[in-house]
């Protein structure tokens, strides 16, 4: 199959993977400039029959038109052709540039709880997508979950579509009604093991996956009750309360028990982040009176930690991490010498693409500093300037209502955590005036245009 031109278009450079009824290849599009990289999912039915192949067609055209819709979402891959050639089946989908997460689950080695309140956050965001569609994604596992290199965001891959229809023609072909689990041992939870998933049968691999990264242990090493069933793991990981009480529900043995979707779960990381962002701010605006009163007239080698400097790595992080930021940055700030050395620490606790884009933004110059010599009535911003309108300092104060209409706007493009960052820049600036909290916001916001159209909307 190497080398070979698939629909005339795909050529086959080597293979990812393969068994049963198909392989999985990665190939180049000749007809795309630069011949980009693709994933071609091939599926070789057992018989020729012709009723087989009916069968086999059906649900060849049923899963790509899934897979069509989920590709809609920026960490799901989408799908690019689908055809048939010589009574075998072929899906093409996006190639994702990047590593799996196996590679940064490491053995004995522990994630920080911020790191893992940030990898449940991405992935919820996808399930809740992906259950919206009433699909179960039935294999979540770190193999199946991409560091995209380009932006350092998860991806979750592998939707399984090949798994099931092999499992439903293997049906066909043994004449059976007896289901065949798809799923991997460890992270499949007891429903889905006897062929039975449901959309929290997905919430229960991603909690596994969130024990694995707390605890440095595989599934497999994790101990279990025998009356009950239950996983015991919070002795093997330094957690708090909070978050360990979210895992764990994730993970209960009974299906009925566990959180029934994946908004449901992302409500309790929401309210989990916004519990420690209050604490965090907290803590932070005391050392930030702390540093303000410190005189360093003995020790003329230490280079303390500004005000602008720390608010600069916050809004940093809060672009690239999101809610965990604060605490982050308030755990390791106390015990940095200078601003370079906190760099490093905070760049140590990222990943993949996202420290290199750490590390470019917290080297340069912070807004704050770079217009502190500049005249007041000059605008700098990375997105158009947006047409002022003329009111007094009454009139652009921040009022109740205007609060929720910035939650309600930024909700619908973000999603949920809307509300905690809006929520962080009212209570972290309390005389903020409407314009300066717009534009915070509005730096949330991944898609330039949208952004602007979130400015234009809450300013004009």
């Amino acid at each position: 199959m190497l080398g070979n031109l698939l629909d005339g278009r795909y050529q086959v450079l080597r293979v990812l993977g393969g068994g049963g009824f198909g392989q999985t290849y990665v190939a180049q599009d000749t007809h795309r400039p630069g011949y980009p990289k693709c994933v071609v999912k091939h599926l070789k039915p057992v018989t020729h029959d012709p009723e087989f192949l009916k069968t086999a067609r059906r649900l060849f055209t049923s899963e790509a038109e899934t897979l069509e819709q989920l590709g809609n979402h920026e960490q799901i891959p989408r799908l690019l052709a689908y055809f048939e050639e010589n009574q075998e089946f072929f899906l093409v989908q996006d190639f994702i540039e990047g590593h799996p997460l196996k590679a940064e689950l490491l053995p004995g080695q522990r994630w920080t709880e911020e790191q893992v309140i940030q990898l449940l956050y991405q992935l919820l965001v996808v399930l809740e997508f992906v259950h919206s569609k009433k699909v179960i994604h039935r294999d979540i596992k770190p193999e199946n979950i991409i560091r995209n290199q380009k932006d350092g965001k998860l991806v979750l891959i592998d939707f399984g579509a090949v798994k099931h229809i092999q499992s439903q023609l293997l049906m066909t072909q043994t004449h059976t009604d007896t289901t065949i689990a798809i799923g991997t041992p460890g992270y499949m939870s007891t429903e889905q093991g006897r062929g039975k998933p449901r959309p929290n049968s997905d919430i229960y691999s991603l909690g596994i996956i969130g024990i694995q990264a707390l605890t440095g242990l595989h599934p497999r090493q994790l101990e279990e009750d025998h009356d009950t069933g239950e996983i015991y793991w919070q002795h093997q990981a330094t957690v708090s309360p909070g978050l360990a009480e979210v895992l764990s529900k994730m993970v209960l043995h009974h299906f009925k028990e566990r959180y029934q979707s994946a908004t449901d779960v992302l409500q309790a990381i929401q309210q989990l982040s916004t519990e420690i962002g209050e604490q965090s701010t907290q803590v932070s605006q005391v050392l930030i009176l702390q540093q303000q009163a410190v005189v360093q007239p003995f020790s003329t080698n230490i280079s303390r930690i500004s005000v602008e400097q720390y608010n600069h790595l916050e809004n940093i992080l809060l672009e690239l991490v999101g809610p965990v930021a604060p605490t982050l940055l308030r755990q390791l700030v106390i015990s940095a010498p200078s601003y370079e050395e906190l760099v490093d620490s905070l760049q140590i606790h990222l990943t993949g693409q996202t420290q290199i884009e750490f590390k470019r933004k917290a080297m340069l110059p912070s807004k704050e500093s770079s217009t502190k010599n500049q005249p007041k009535t000059q605008n700098i911003s990375i997105t158009p300037p947006i047409p002022q309108p003329q009111t007094n300092i009454s009139d652009d104060a921040v009022s109740e209502s205007f609060v929720r209409q910035c939650e309600g706007e930024l909700i619908s493009l973000i999603g949920p955590i809307a509300t905690f960052l809006v929520q962080k820049a009212v209570k972290s600036s309390p005389g903020i005036s409407r314009s300066d909290l717009v534009r915070i916001l509005a730096a949330e916001i991944a898609d330039p245009q949208k952004a602007l159209q979130f400015q234009q909307r809450l300013l004009a």
